[in-house]
C-alpha cells in the first residue's frame, strides 16, 4: 500500500541509518585491525633487524675473544706476534684490519690489513685499506673498556669509501689488546631490504643519532636522523610503535627497537597512506552497499512500513555483531524477494568481504613471517658453511705438508719391503689412512674455494644420463631399479663437471638408503618456464624429522660406515649456491625421500 510523504521521511532513515552506521563502524573496526596489524609487522621487523646486528657484533666479538685466549701474545718474539697477528686477520671472518696493543695504547706488532687486492681466494672479499682508514680504525679502538672490562665494541664508523664499520677490542692473556675492526657491509642487504612499502624507511643508528645502516642513507654515520621524532622517542627510551609526522609533512607509522648491548636502535617507518592503502578500498566498497541499502529501503517504504521493522533490527544485530568482531555473522533475511532482501544480500556481501579481507591480510602476514623466518634459515646455513670454507682454508696448508712427508715416508717404506712382510701391512693400512686424511683435507679446500667454475649451456638430459651411467653397475649390483621421467628438453648453464658430482652425491645417497634394494625415480619438469626441478626419489628408510634439518650442515651424518665423513650433502649445497638454485629435502622414516634441486633454466632469448 502507499504511505505519505511524512511516513516516507520517517521510515527510510530507520530503514538505513542502522546500516549506515554498521558500515561505518565495520570500517573502523577493519581500518584499526589494519593499523595493528601494520604495526606489529613493523615491530616485527625492527626487533628481527636489531637481533641479527646483535648477533653478528656478538660472532665478532666472540671470534676476537676467542683468538686472544687461544695464543700467548706477550711470550712470542716480534715476528711471531706479526705471524700470530696476520693468522687472526686471516681466519676471522669480515676482519678487514687487526692490532695489537699494549694497555697504554702503544703498538706491539705492526697492524694486519690489505694494502691492494688480494689475490688469495680466501682474501678475495676483504677490503683494501689506506692510510687514512688505519688512523680510523686507531680512533675507533675502545682501548680504556677493554683492558677495564676485558672486551668492549667501539663506535661505528665509515671509511673513506663509505663502507660501515666497527672496532672490538679484547684485553689478552698476556694484558695486551688485541683489536680487530670489522665491515657492516653485510648487513647492509638486510637493512636495505627491510623498508616496508614503497615509501618506507628502514635504519639503524646508533646513540647521537648517526645512521649505521640504511635504507635510503648511501653512506653509514655521515647521515643523522636525529632529529626524527622516531628515532628521539627511541633515544629516549620509547621503543616500540609510534605515529608521527615525518619531514616530508606525511604521517608516518613507524617502530623501532633496540639492538641488544649496543645502545644502537633499528628505525623502521613508512606513509599511514600506503600501511593504510586497503582501508579506502572496503571504504568505496561499503559506500557502495550503503548506496544499494538506501535505494533497497526507499522502495520497501513505499510498498509497506510495517514490513521494514523486522529486517531493519536484523540489520542493527548484524551491525552489533560486526563491530564485535563477529566477522561471520551473516543477515538471515537474505532469502526475501523484495528490496529488503537485496538490502540483506548486499548487508552479507559487504560482511563476507570483510571477512575475506581480514583472512587475506592474515595470510599475508603469516607468508611474510614465514619468509623471513626461512630467510633466517637460510642465513644461518651460510653462515655454518662459510665457516667450514675459513676452517679449510686454515688448516689445509698446515696440515698438507707434513702429510706429504708422511705419506712420501711410508711409500719409500713400501717399495723397501717384500710383499709378505708383516710389517708392509702395518706401512699399507698407514698409507691408507694418510689418503683418507688428504682426501678430507682436498674436501676442505674445496668448502673453501669460492671462485665460479667455467660454466657453459647444458643439455639437462644428458648431463642426467652421464650420472646415471657412472653409477649403473653400484646401482644394479645393490638391486636398485631406475625410473626416469623427463619433461621436455631443458638446457641450464653450468658447470658439467661439478653438477655432475652434485647428482652423482644424491644418487649414491638414495642407494645407501635402499640395502635391501629398491626403486630410484629421477626426472625433471619446468616451473613457469623459469626453473628446472630435478627430482630424485626413493623409497628407502626416509629421514627422520630431527635430523632432517641437519641433514645439509659440514660433518654431518648419520652413516655407520667408519670412513663416512659427513661432506656429501654440503657440497650439494654449495654447488647449488654457486649455479644459483638451492636444493631441498622431503621424508618420512619409513616412506622414503626425495631430493629436489632448483635451478635456473637457460632463456633461448639470452642465447640470441
Amino acid at each position: 500500500m502507499r504511505i505519505g510523504t511524512r511516513a516516507l521521511l520517517i521510515i527510510v532513515p530507520v530503514a538505513v541509518l542502522p546500516l549506515v552506521g554498521a558500515g561505518a563502524i565495520a570500517f573502523r573496526v577493519s581500518r584499526r585491525a589494519l593499523e595493528e596489524r601494520t604495526r606489529a609487522a613493523q615491530i616485527a621487523t625492527a626487533r628481527f633487524i636489531a637481533e641479527r646486528v646483535s648477533a653478528e657484533i656478538a660472532a665478532s666479538l666472540r671470534a676476537v675473544s676467542l683468538a686472544a685466549n687461544a695464543m700467548e701474545f706477550a711470550q712470542l718474539s716480534a715476528p711471531e706476534r706479526l705471524g700470530a697477528l696476520r693468522l687472526v686477520f686471516r681466519q676471522i671472518e669480515g676482519a678487514v684490519a687487526a692490532a695489537l696493543l699494549s694497555r697504554d695504547g702503544a703498538q706491539v706488532a705492526p697492524p694486519v690489513y690489505l694494502a691492494s687486492r688480494a689475490q688469495e681466494a680466501s682474501l678475495a672479499d676483504r677490503e683494501v685499506l689506506g692510510q687514512a682508514d688505519i688512523e680510523e680504525f686507531a680512533r675507533g679502538i675502545p682501548l680504556d673498556a677493554a683492558v677495564q672490562i676485558g672486551a668492549a665494541v667501539g663506535p661505528a664508523h665509515v671509511s673513506r669509501e663509505g663502507s660501515p664499520r666497527v672496532s672490538v677490542a679484547v684485553r689478552t692473556r698476556g694484558e695486551l689488546v688485541l683489536a680487530v675492526e670489522f665491515s657492516l657491509a653485510r648487513l647492509a642487504p638486510l637493512v636495505a631490504q627491510s623498508g616496508l612499502g614503497v615509501r618506507g624507511n628502514a635504519a639503524v643508528v646508533d646513540r647521537t643519532g648517526r645512521v649505521v645502516l640504511g635504507s635510503r642513507q648511501a653512506v653509514a654515520a655521515r647521515a643523522s636522523l636525529a632529529a626524527s621524532p622516531l628515532v628521539q622517542a627511541a633515544l629516549r627510551g620509547n621503543l616500540g610503535a609510534l605515529s608521527f609526522t615525518g619531514v616530508d609533512h606525511l604521517e608516518r607509522l613507524g617502530a623501532t627497537a633496540e639492538v641488544r648491548d649496543l645502545g644502537w636502535v633499528v628505525a623502521i617507518d613508512e606513509p599511514a597512506a600506503d600501511a593504510l592503502a586497503e582501508s579506502r578500498v572496503l571504504a568505496r566498497r561499503t559506500g557502495a552497499a550503503v548506496a544499494i541499502a538506501l535505494a533497497a529501503a526507499v522502495a520497501l517504504a513505499l510498498l509497506a512500513s510495517g514490513a521494514i521493522v523486522g529486517p531493519i533490527k536484523a540489520l542493527h544485530r548484524g551491525a552489533s555483531a560486526l563491530s564485535g568482531r563477529e566477522l561471520g555473522h551473516r543477515v538471515g533475511t537474505a532469502d526475501r524477494g523484495d528490496e529488503l532482501g537485496d538490502l540483506a544480500r548486499a548487508f552479507n556481501a559487504m560482511a563476507g568481504e570483510i571477512e575475506r579481507w581480514n583472512h587475506e591480510l592474515a595470510e599475508r602476514v603469516e607468508v611474510k613471517t614465514r619468509e623471513a623466518r626461512e630467510a633466517q634459515d637460510l642465513l644461518l646455513r651460510a653462515q655454518k658453511l662459510a665457516a667450514v670454507g675459513q676452517l679449510g682454508a686454515g688448516i689445509a696448508h698446515e696440515v698438507n705438508n707434513p702429510l706429504a712427508g708422511l705419506l712420501g715416508q711410508a711409500q719409500l717404506l713400501l717399495l723397501e719391503e717384500p710383499a709378505d712382510s708383516a710389517r708392509r701391512k702395518k706401512l699399507e693400512s698407514i698409507e691408507s689412512q694418510a689418503q683418507r686424511i688428504r682426501e678430507i683435507v682436498q674436501r676442505l679446500q674445496d668448502s673453501a674455494d669460492g671462485a665460479d667454475s667455467a660454466q657453459r649451456p647444458l643439455d639437462l638430459r644428458a648431463l642426467l644420463e652421464e650420472t646415471l651411467a657412472r653409477n649403473e653397475k653400484a646401482l644394479a649390483s645393490a638391486s636398485v631399479r631406475v625410473v626416469r621421467e623427463y619433461g621436455p628438453p631443458l638446457r641450464i648453464c653450468g658447470d658439467a663437471q661439478r653438477l655432475t658430482e652434485a647428482f652423482s652425491e644424491l644418487v649414491i645417497n638414495a642407494r645407501r638408503a635402499m640395502p635391501a634394494g629398491g626403486q630410484l625415480t629421477v626426472g625433471y619438469h619446468a616451473i613457469d618456464g623459469q626453473l628446472a626441478a630435478i627430482r630424485f626419489a626413493d623409497t628407502g628408510e626416509g629421514i627422520a624429522p630431527a635430523v632432517r634439518p641437519r641433514i645439509f650442515e659440514p660433518f654431518f651424518t648419520t652413516k655407520q660406515e667408519w670412513n663416512a665423513k659427513g661432506l656429501g650433502l654440503t657440497m650439494v649445497h654449495r654447488v647449488c649456491e654457486a649455479h644459483h638454485g638451492r636444493v631441498t629435502v622431503e621424508s618420512d622414516p619409513g616412506r622414503g625421500a626425495i631430493f629436489t634441486v632448483l635451478l635456473p633454466i637457460l632463456q633461448e632469448r639470452a642465447l640470441a
